[in-house]
C-alpha cells in the first residue's frame, strides 16, 4: 500500500487528500497548527463567529462546485448579501462594480473553516495536528519525515508540499540528496512573494451598517491604511442581535510599518482608521477586539506549477496558492486536484 505524506492541512492539501481517500493509499496529513483550512480561518468569541483570514469564496469552476454541492453536506452553506464597494486613499466610497458583484459570495454559518472540517470528516482523513515537520530526506526507499520535538522518523513513498512557499523552501533546504532536482525547485518557489497583513476584529454595541448597505469595502488604490473592511453581520448566524462585528484587514504596507508594535496599539490604530473611513456612522469605542498577524497572508506573485514537475521524478509534488499569486479558495483547491491527479499517475493509476 503506497504511503503519501501531505504537509499542510490548508484547503489544497485537504482537497488532494479527500480525492486520494478514494484509493487504497495510506494518506497522512501533517499540520503544525490546531486547526484546518489554513488561512481560511475562523474563531469563536463572546457569542460571535468570524473569519479572520479569507472572508468568502466564489465558484467559477464546475469541479469545485461539485465538491461543495455534491460531495460535501450543504446544510451549513450560506450566501453573503450586499455588495463589495471600493474606496480610495481619501476615504471616498464608490458604488460597487455590478460585474464584480454579480456572482454569489459563499460561506458557512459555522465559519469558513467549516470547509476544511467537512473535507476531513467526510473523507475520514488522517490529520495529525500540532505536528510540525522539520526535515525531509529522500533515498531509494522513499521519503523520511522528521517531526519537531520527536525522534520519530516516518517513511513515505511520496510527499505533497502545500505550505506557503517560504516554508516549503525551508523544508526543501533540509534535503541532502537529489540537489540537481531540489535546487531549481527552491529557486522557483522563491518567485512566490507574500504580503504580510494584520486582521483586526472590532466588536461594537449597536447596529451600524456599512454605507450603501455594503457587505464590504475594498481599497482600490492601495494607498489607505485599511485594505478591506467587512461586516460580519451579513453572514447568517454570526453576530448576536444588537452588536456589530467588523473585520479590518490592514494594508500590507501599513502592516509592515506596524508589524512589531504592541497589539493594543494595533487595535487602537485600526479602530481610528475605521472610524475615519466611516465618519457618518458614529461608531462607539469597541466592546472588545481580536487580532491575527498573518506573516504569509496571501501571495502577490506566483511560482510556476509547471516548473515543479521535475519533483515528480523523486515522488515530490506541490500545491497551494503559491502557484496562483492570489489568495483564492477555489483556485487553491484546484491545485490540490491537480496534485491528486499527478500522484495517481505517479503510482500508475492515471
Amino acid at each position: 500500500m503506497p504511503r503519501i505524506a501531505i504537509i499542510g492541512a490548508g484547503l489544497s492539501g485537504l482537497a488532494a487528500a479527500f480525492r486520494l481517500s478514494e484509493t487504497d493509499h495510506k494518506i497522512v496529513v501533517f499540520e503544525k497548527s490546531k486547526g484546518y483550512s489554513g488561512r481560511a480561518a475562523s474563531r469563536h468569541r463572546n457569542g460571535c463567529r468570524y473569519d479572520h483570514g479569507a472572508n468568502y469564496f466564489k465558484l467559477n469552476c464546475n469541479e469545485v462546485a461539485r465538491l461543495l454541492f455534491e460531495d460535501l453536506p450543504t446544510d451549513d452553506l450560506c450566501r453573503i448579501l450586499g455588495d463589495v464597494c471600493p474606496f480610495d486613499e481619501s476615504g471616498t466610497i464608490a458604488p460597487g462594480d455590478p460585474a464584480q458583484n454579480a456572482g454569489a459570495k459563499w460561506n458557512y454559518r459555522g465559519g469558513i473553516n467549516t470547509l476544511g472540517k467537512l473535507l476531513v470528516e467526510v473523507g475520514h482523513l488522517d490529520v495529525r495536528r500540532e505536528t510540525r515537520i522539520t526535515g525531509l530526506q529522500v533515498d531509494h526507499e522513499g521519503w523520511t519525515l522528521s517531526h519537531e520535538g520527536s525522534d520519530q522518523r516516518e517513511k513515505f513513498d511520496a510527499v505533497l508540499l502545500t505550505t506557503p512557499a517560504p516554508q516549503a523552501v525551508e523544508l526543501l533546504g533540509s534535503i541532502s540528496d537529489e540537489k540537481e532536482i531540489i535546487t531549481p525547485l527552491m529557486a522557483e518557489l522563491k518567485r512566490a512573494q507574500y504580503h504580510s497583513q494584520f486582521s483586526v476584529i472590532l466588536n461594537y454595541a449597536g447596529s451600524y451598517p456599512l454605507p450603501n448597505g455594503a457587505y464590504a469595502l475594498i481599497n482600490s488604490d492601495r494607498e489607505h491604511a485599511i485594505a478591506w473592511l467587512s461586516h460580519e453581520n451579513q453572514k447568517a448566524g454570526r453576530v448576536p442581535t444588537g452588536e456589530t462585528l467588523l473585520i479590518a484587514q490592514m494594508a500590507p504596507a501599513w502592516t509592515q510599518d506596524h508589524y512589531h508594535e504592541p497589539l493594543a496599539n494595533i487595535i487602537e490604530s485600526a479602530d481610528n482608521a475605521v472610524r475615519t473611513l466611516l465618519p457618518e456612522v458614529h461608531l462607539p469605542r469597541p466592546q472588545w477586539a481580536d487580532t491575527q498577524r498573518w506573516r504569509y497572508a496571501h501571495p502577490h506573485t506566483a511560482a510556476s506549477l509547471e516548473a515543479m514537475k521535475p519533483g515528480s521524478e523523486i515522488g515530490l509534488f506541490f500545491a497551494g496558492d503559491a502557484f496562483i499569486g492570489k489568495g483564492r479558495i477555489p483556485r487553491t483547491i484546484e491545485t490540490g486536484f491537480v496534485a491528486e491527479k499527478n500522484l495517481r499517475n505517479y503510482f500508475g493509476e492515471g
